[in-house]
């Protein structure tokens, strides 16, 4: 039986060990060349920034999970490809998990670069060896108090300890998988998309070949005028083996949907996550609210109509050979393509009607939302007879595309089944009146008219989704496509920490000659700009509103990038750094009205900068900075302190409180460089002379901008 010493990889070994991985799974820069993490990192924090480097390099994410020790063999079971970290004798070991693996078995690649069955119950107990060390003298004592039987224990403590263990966590599990950016026709085939269309697509060929099969039996006997037992034992068989098949394709083409939905929302929020801010701002909170809210129309044709319509097709097509067969022959086929045909033009007809309404229908979403952001405003500035002029005047525009849209989707339903049953009815006249077609080819006919009529009322109801997807896909587009891949180090820093910059007069941020324009047509918003900060640097940066400030803030803090100049962070550009670093060492408190509390416990607002959920070293330093910018008072007054939930729908803030709980969220990412955008224009004098000088304290490189 292989043992966990045989499978084990060591942190020297550990790159070695992914690049095996990436080239047994194929992944998209699997010939990607890793460097050793330092020793030092091995049980750290640090770790996983290395691990989630080394991920990107090879063209993967790598996500830690933290799990409960009663889930933890079921997680095993599932999690691979991945990485699990343990503890022997005080090193880190590593285990390399591959996809699949037999009840109580895990797939390993070894060191020997081949796979090995491991008991899942051996990683297991390694993952739980420390705590389980804790417990035991505890455990003992008791066993030893009540008397239980010497060949008893062994199997008693391991009961107890599960028992005590059940609820705690362990860590050191990472899951890979491809990044939402990757081609999304390449995720659909990791995923095992295709494999699972053309199964469920085979399935119901299969299940309306049976259908036929069973129509041609229990005909033949019918209008021959007897019944033999055999022909009809052999109908129920079909019968048995098409319910058989229905669940089955309905199974696969359910699993195909949620695996389908689940891919298309990581890619959009990935995509949302990295639209450009400028696209952002221009389009506004109710136009993109809108857009996505789109999406919700390509999740309904997955589930509804993806295999749908699909089969639907399919069946259309077996219509045709069946009407082939039947008395009707080559006339019922010409008039099938014929509803075929005003299928497609009254589809066409649909889908205008439906662009117009969805335009419409998302311009009546923005005003709403712009209403509902600025209501005060409204109260305040609005003159009250005049309110609801643009309401009005949307509505008035929507009503009548909408009752076009309304008349189309009747057309499509109510038109194309009934008028099939017509023709196909009326198909039948010519074999009738010259009385060339037997019983059997009436029913072969009857048969074709009636499984063309269940494909085409399956197009007809699932048609309108379709449009209103390929409308849907106009909308979201931009923000699929704005997924893409970001840039990765061809090295590995360590992140940020304030004593890393602690050396007296070294250069940690240098910008020469930069410029940037906000249109590549207009005037240089700024031209040949210079900047050089050291450690302990204090700099004031004053200008008229419009000179420039924030926009070199977003330059230095990488959410911008200059359209030409030098910009070096401890000697090293931005690629060098890789944008992720680059922001976690440069970081900046945008003008309030940029900045959100979320609805969310008040740790997470303080710490979303820095990592969540936080360790307990994070909860004390996030009090601590709390302290030192005046807001004791306001955890005392709340009643769960850091975990009280503030927000719009949580505890309300001031506005002073609001701006300090910006500067701690900026202090706490412990970041070599600090850029205040008038981050102190809402405090009182003394207040604002106490943060001000508790930031100076903390911060090692440190820019305010203000107004002179």
């Amino acid at each position: 039986m292989t043992t966990l010493a045989q499978v084990c990889w060591s942190l020297p070994q550990l790159p070695g060990a992914l690049t095996a991985l990436a080239s047994r799974m194929d992944w998209p820069a699997a010939s990607s060349s890793i460097t050793t993490p330092p020793a030092n990192h091995a049980q750290t924090a640090d770790f996983g920034a290395w691990l989630d480097w080394a991920a990107r390099r090879l063209g993967i994410d790598a996500d830690e999970t933290e799990t409960a020790i009663a889930e933890l063999e079921p997680v095993l079971r599932q999690a691979g490809p991945a990485l699990v970290r343990y503890l022997d004798g005080g090193e880190s070991r590593f285990v390399v998990l591959l996809a699949g693996g037999r009840p109580g078995k895990l797939n390993a690649l070894g060191p020997d670069l081949r796979k090995h069955r491991l008991d899942v119950s051996q990683l297991r107990d390694a993952l739980c060896t420390e705590q389980e060390r804790a417990l035991t003298p505890e455990v003992d004592a008791l066993l030893h108090h009540a008397g239980i039987a010497a060949a008893r224990v062994a199997r008693t403590r391991k009961a107890l300890l599960n028992e005590r263990l059940a609820a705690r966590t362990v860590a050191g599990i990472w899951l890979f998988r491809l990044p939402p950016e990757t081609d999304f026709m390449r995720q659909m085939r990791d995923h095992g998309l295709f494999r699972r269309t053309l199964a469920t697509l085979a399935v119901f060929a299969a299940l309306y070949l049976l259908e036929i099969a069973g129509w041609w039996l229990i005909g033949r006997g019918a209008l021959q005028g007897r019944l033999d037992p055999g022909w009809l034992s052999a109908w129920g068989l079909v019968l048995a083996a098409l319910i058989v098949l229905r669940l089955l394709g309905g199974w696969l083409g359910g699993t195909l949907a949620i695996r389908g939905v689940m891919l298309l929302k990581r890619r959009l929020l990935a995509g949302a996550l990295q639209m450009p801010s400028e696209t952002i701002r221009s389009q506004g909170v109710g136009q993109l609210l809108g857009r996505m809210m789109e999406s919700a129309a390509l999740e309904f044709l997955a589930v509804n109509g993806a295999i749908t319509v699909p089969i639907a097709c399919l069946e259309l097509l077996l219509a045709a050979v069946v009407l082939h067969s039947g008395a009707g022959g080559w006339l019922h086929v010409a008039l099938l393509a014929v509803c075929c045909v005003v299928a497609i033009r009254l589809g066409r007809r649909l889908l205008r009607c439906l662009r117009n309404w969805t335009g419409t229908r998302l311009e009546l979403a923005h005003d709403l939302i712009e209403q509902m952001v600025g209501h005060r405003t409204r109260l305040a500035q609005h003159a009250p007879e005049s309110r609801h002029d643009r309401e009005d005047q949307l509505l008035a525009r929507y009503l009548p595309v909408s009752r076009e849209f309304d008349a189309a989707v009747a057309a499509i339903n109510g038109l194309l089944p009934r008028g099939w049953l017509l023709l196909g009815i009326a198909g039948f006249v010519p074999a009738i009146i010259g009385g060339g077609a037997d019983a059997l080819q009436l029913a072969i006919g009857l048969g074709g008219v009636l499984l063309g009529y269940r494909a085409i009322a399956e197009i007809s109801a699932n048609l309108p989704g379709f449009a209103q997807a390929v409308v849907a896909w106009r909308q979201i587009a931009p923000i699929f496509n704005a997924a893409g891949p970001t840039e990765v180090p061809s090295t590995f820093h360590t992140p940020a920490r304030h004593q890393d910059s602690a050396k007296p007069s070294a250069v940690i941020l240098e910008a020469r000659e930069l410029m940037f324009h906000y249109r590549p047509q207009g005037a240089a918003v700024l031209n040949g700009c210079g900047l050089k900060l050291a450690h302990g640097d204090r700099v004031l940066l004053k200008g008229s509103s419009g000179s420039g400030k924030s926009t070199l803030a977003a330059l230095l803090c990488g959410l911008r990038q200059p359209d030409s100049g030098l910009l070096l962070l401890h000697g090293l550009d931005k690629a060098a750094w890789g944008v992720q670093a680059w922001r976690r060492t440069v970081a900046a408190a945008p003008q309030f009205h940029e900045n959100y509390i979320f609805s969310a416990p008040f740790a997470f607002n303080l710490l979303m900068g820095r990592r969540w959920p936080p360790t307990w070293e994070d909860l004390q330093e996030a009090e601590q900075v709390c302290l030192g910018l005046g807001l004791g008072d306001l955890l005392e007054r709340m009643p769960a302190g850091l975990m009280q939930m503030v927000g719009e729908t949580g505890w309300r803030l001031s506005h002073g409180e609001r701006s300090r709980v910006f500067l701690a969220r900026t202090l706490l990412q412990e970041a070599h460089v600090i850029i205040l955008d008038e981050s102190f224009g809402a405090l009182d004098p003394e207040t604002l002379g106490q943060c001000l000088t508790y930031v100076m304290q903390r911060a090692p490189a440190l820019v305010v901008i203000a107004h002179p």
